[in-house]
């Protein structure tokens, strides 16, 4: 296996290396999630299907966001031990995290199966849409730990650098998902079973399928794979990674309150507003996510370079992500700006509110390449392990840079959608003007703490 070195010199070549089959991934992910939609739609009777799904993506991300938190540490501090070549803790810290999958996988479950109930009793939407959502998750918490599995899996190839590990494992996904999906729809429909819950099968065979490949090739992992339930050290020593455990736990429900407000906020706009963010969000939310999960390499080679010590890799690498997605995102902005006519058209946008939504895009969209740009400095951070940082750049990015202009703007100025495209513009530049401020003096207070550092100190990972 041909491993990337994320710690060696060649940053670039090793950024570009390990980005591009991210990029590549996701597309296929979410073909993968269209194709699905189209079979459902064109084998089945079954109406309303972006909302079921929409609202079985909100349920699990609540519940995912409440237990996952201290995984996502484990992950970022065994990074930061394998950049350092902390062979002993770096090995148990990936297994501990293979025990947390277990164990957070089984809490999932359950508490999906108490809750998801009273958790969709809060949308306003038709009945039958909450009980199809309901039969998906009925499936999806029998089979979750596999999922959480699945994506532990997954990352521990990035941490490893390796390409071809995880390029078998997407496409086997992908294969095995495209084969069952149909035929399971036809059998279901046949035997008279529920084609929502036959699709929720199908993917947990595919995530199955994608799981036996990665544990194949984890024979040729540089540690030895498997399960632990306890950090090797006390809690004292891993108070740090309990902490960030918390704040990442805390950012992930920030994050999708944040959004709730957000569309509250925008309900006191006049009416085409909410409607051209709808739009904006589908022209634009397809690219923001294969652009953020290009740029989420940066988190396990951040962190391994931390542990390493390497921080002018890091402002190497960062820079380089940076200027490459601003400039794709402001190309994407671009294209939008000239086909918005277009595409508000095939959006089926109300004539009566087309000019107003069609301002919007065009206000919008150059701006949005800077909030895509700001997405390098919060991974970076993240990989360093900054508790403090990552719960400010998510109350800075969410909150005061983001919510408080489109308060402000409503309140002082007007509820005109043009007046909201120009805040929500203002919110994406002062999100990147934040995230980049943030990162400087974070490398600044690294750059002067390992100055005055003993060379023969053994670097431990990095605290809040």
């Amino acid at each position: 296996m041909s491993n990337i070195d994320m710690t060696s010199s060649e940053v670039h070549k090793n950024l570009f290396r390990l980005s591009v089959p991210v990029l590549g991934l996701t597309l296929l992910s979410h073909l993968g999630m269209f194709v699905n939609l189209g079979w459902l739609a064109i084998l089945s009777n079954e109406h309303n299907l972006p909302e079921i799904f929409r609202l079985v993506s909100l349920i699990v991300g609540v519940l995912a966001a409440t237990f996952t938190g201290l995984l996502s540490a484990v992950y970022i501090y065994a990074n930061q031990a394998y950049g350092r070549k902390d062979h002993v803790n770096a090995s148990h810290l990936i297994n501990y995290g293979f025990g947390l999958c277990l164990v957070l996988g089984l809490c999932v479950s359950v508490f999906g199966d108490l809750l998801s109930q009273q958790l969709l009793s809060v949308f306003g939407v038709d009945e039958f849409i909450k009980l199809q959502a309901k039969k998906y998750l009925n499936v999806l918490w029998v089979g979750y730990i596999f999922i959480l599995l699945n994506i532990y899996s997954s990352l521990l190839s990035k941490m490893a650098g390796d390409t071809s590990m995880m390029v078998r494992f997407q496409i086997v996904s992908f294969v095995v998902d495209m084969i069952c999906t149909p035929l399971l729809i036809l059998l279901a429909t046949r035997y008279h079973f529920n084609v929502v819950q036959a699709t929720a099968v199908a993917m947990l065979i595919a995530c199955c399928s994608g799981l036996l490949v990665l544990f194949r090739d984890f024979r040729n992992f540089p540690y030895r794979i498997g399960i632990a339930f306890w950090p090797a050290r006390g809690f004292t020593e891993n108070r740090e990674m309990f902490k960030l455990a918390v704040a990442e736990t805390i950012n992930g429900f920030s994050l999708n309150f944040s959004f709730f407000l957000f569309f509250i906020v925008i309900s006191y706009y006049e009416a085409s507003t909410i409607v051209a963010v709808t739009s904006a969000q589908y022209v634009m939310g397809f690219f923001h996510s294969l652009l953020v999960g290009m740029v989420a390499a940066l988190i396990p080679f951040t962190a391994q370079n931390i542990g390493a010590k390497n921080l002018s890799n890091i402002k190497v690498g960062v820079q380089w992500m940076c200027k490459k997605v601003l400039l794709v995102a402001l190309a994407i902005g671009a294209l939008t700006i000239i086909f918005a006519p277009y595409l508000i058209d095939r959006l089926a946008v109300n004539p009566a509110q087309a000019v107003n939504v069609l301002s919007y895009i065009r206000i919008s969209s150059l701006p949005w390449a800077f909030l895509i740009a700001s997405f390098p400095y919060i991974f970076a951070v993240v990989g360093m392990g900054d508790t403090k940082g990552t719960m400010l750049l998510t109350f800075w990015s969410m909150y005061l840079s983001n919510l408080l202009p489109m308060y402000l703007v409503l309140h002082f100025v007007g509820d005109s959608t043009i007046y909201a495209a120009y805040a929500e513009s203002a919110a994406h530049l002062l999100t990147f003007i934040g995230c980049f401020l943030y990162y400087r003096y974070k490398m600044a207070k690294l750059e002067q703490a390992w100055h005055i550092e003993s060379p023969s100190t053994l670097p431990l990972p990095v605290a809040a």
